[in-house]
């Protein structure tokens, strides 16, 4: 389910749900997903999620998170409980995050933990080129946004 990456970046893989986490520099991360949590095993690769990010958040003190959700098409109810409850329990030391998405249902998901959480902790883009020009701020050597691989 965990393996690491030969650029250092963290492969997380369910039946149904693929996640690339990557660490841009301390405190900043860029995940990428494919897919989407449709049974216990990916239940499993999201909870991973959430602790390589807790992981980072204490190495580091404080986080921002960059994730391209463009490969995810829909985000069940339980996956919106489960990342509003971290988010809301880490809302002090997060910094503002941006999220790439493709899918109206991911974008209107999001929405729903915005409100959940309140506002200004992260941006939703649609704009592949935007998005990595912010990306590239932290990241200048980025050329493009990774795929998520297969296991």
């Amino acid at each position: 389910m965990r393996g690491v990456q030969p650029d250092g970046a963290v492969l997380l893989c369910g039946p149904n749900l693929r996640v690339r986490v990557a660490v841009l520099k301390p405190g900043v991360v860029l995940v990428s997903a494919h897919g989407e949590v449709s049974d216990p095993e990916d239940t499993r690769v999201e909870a991973a999620l959430l602790s390589e990010l807790d992981r980072e958040l204490e190495r580091a003190g404080s986080l921002c998170v960059f994730a391209d959700l463009r490969e995810s098409p829909h985000m069940p109810a339980a996956s919106r409980k489960h990342i509003a409850q971290w988010t809301r329990r880490h809302q002090t030391r997060l910094r503002p995050s941006h999220i790439l998405v493709r899918s109206k249902l991911i974008e209107l998901a999001l929405g729903m933990v915005l409100m959940l959480v309140g506002g200004g902790l992260f941006k939703i883009h649609t704009d592949e080129k935007a998005f990595l020009a912010l990306v590239r701020k932290t990241a200048p050597k980025l050329a493009e946004l990774p795929a998520v691989p297969q296991p």
